[in-house]
């Protein structure tokens, strides 16, 4: 009896261990299949949104764009959100633009050269249950904040042509504030 009571101690030990060791392999096959599990980017221009995407690992994403509104207020616009699949690759494709990001980026306040009212955003990079949220303005010309938003400008573009091509969600009427 005592020796089947050390084979079932001996079973449920190695079920854990290999349980375990499942778990603490999975970190390490999550990060070989990118560096982050999101990417989400916006672009505003005087408060106001112009676009804003993110994009999952899986080249799973949205793109949302910001249409002038036409025979209402003056300060009306529509959202409009489409859905994409830029698949893996593509998921791959603008993290490998975003590995260009200068790492600390460069901070705006710090900026010599600029100019005023320009658009301005936020990039969020997310892995597991922590994301990296870097606010940018392009009204900065020094050379190398130009390098750190040129390739958020090349990440830009390349999503937004995905979104373009995307099928539309839906379509919300934005009014100006009274």
């Amino acid at each position: 009896m005592a020796i089947r009571a050390r084979q079932r101690i001996s079973v449920i030990v190695a079920a854990a261990l290999v349980s375990w060791a499942g778990c603490a392999a999975e970190p390490a096959a999550s990060q070989a299949a990118g560096r982050w599990d999101m990417i989400a980017f916006e672009v505003k221009s005087w408060g106001r949104p112009v676009s804003s995407w993110r994009l999952l690992a899986d080249g799973s994403g949205s793109w949302t764009e910001t249409v002038a509104g036409s025979g209402g207020p003056p300060d009306a616009y529509r959202l409009v959100w489409h859905e994409f699949a830029a698949g893996a690759d593509g998921y791959r494709q603008v993290e490998e633009i975003l590995s260009r990001l200068p790492d600390p980026a460069p901070n705006y306040e710090d900026c010599s050269n600029y100019m005023t009212d320009a658009p301005y955003g936020t990039i969020r990079l997310t892995h597991g249950a922590t994301t990296t949220e870097i606010a940018w303005n392009s009204g900065c010309m020094d050379e190398n904040y130009r390098v750190f938003t040129d390739a958020l400008k090349t990440a830009d573009t390349v999503v937004a042509g995905w979104g373009r091509a995307g099928r539309i969600l839906r379509t919300e009427s934005v009014l100006p504030s009274p």
